[in-house]
């Protein structure tokens, strides 16, 4: 929903860039995505796929804006999201959690925060790699109100081809960066490691 075109989606943006990135053939982007899902239908679909599907190298779960929008509870997506955490660590498969959007129209902050933190102490909970997309486009919006409602489109919730190319180009940084770093050679024994050097989670 928002993008013009099917090339203008997030996920086909990502998968651009990262072959530019890492090579012609080296990357697919399967779109499993589904306009208007919340949590709970997500997971079963998750799970099922990770059961009897060809098992993905990664998969990357947005997750929790609905939650809250169709009147769930924190505590309900804690526990849904633990559960597809676990399944996809049973799989032996990668996985990067996209936490909530932030955008104009939300009636009460503080509860949708709520959400938020289920997403992001959960994913950290896990040890998973976590974009914390919400506080991104938070601090964006408070600091060029402008040039965040040009991430939207007409209804003012759904991202329009900018907005997913912003988030296609965080993930592809991420996504690249963590592939170089498994590519890397070892450090010579003894060797210290600046605590910088290390890949944020």
């Amino acid at each position: 929903m928002g993008a013009s075109r099917p090339e203008a989606t997030y996920p086909a943006q990502l998968a651009h860039r990262l072959v530019e990135m890492l090579g012609e053939g080296s990357v697919e982007v399967t779109n499993a995505g589904v306009s208007g899902e919340s949590a709970p239908s997500t997971l079963k679909r998750l799970e099922a796929f990770l059961t009897h599907g060809e098992r993905p190298d990664l998969v990357i779960w947005q997750v929790g804006t609905n939650d809250v929008i169709f009147g769930g509870n924190p505590e309900r997506l804690t526990a849904l999201v633990r559960r597809g955490l676990e399944a996809t660590a049973a799989a032996d498969v990668a996985t990067i959690v996209v936490d909530q959007q932030y955008f104009p129209l939300i009636l009460d902050v503080g509860r949708y925060e709520q959400f938020v933190s289920a997403v992001d102490d959960t994913a950290t909970e896990r040890n998973v790699p976590l974009l914390r997309r919400y506080a991104m486009m938070k601090q964006w919006a408070a600091e060029d109100p402008a040039g965040f409602k040009g991430l939207f489109a007409w209804d003012h919730f759904h991202m329009n081809d900018k907005g997913y190319a912003c988030l296609a180009q965080q993930l592809a940084d991420a996504i690249a960066q963590a592939v170089s770093a498994a590519k890397a050679p070892p450090p010579p024994a003894g060797a210290l490691r600046r605590p910088d050097a290390a890949l944020a989670r």
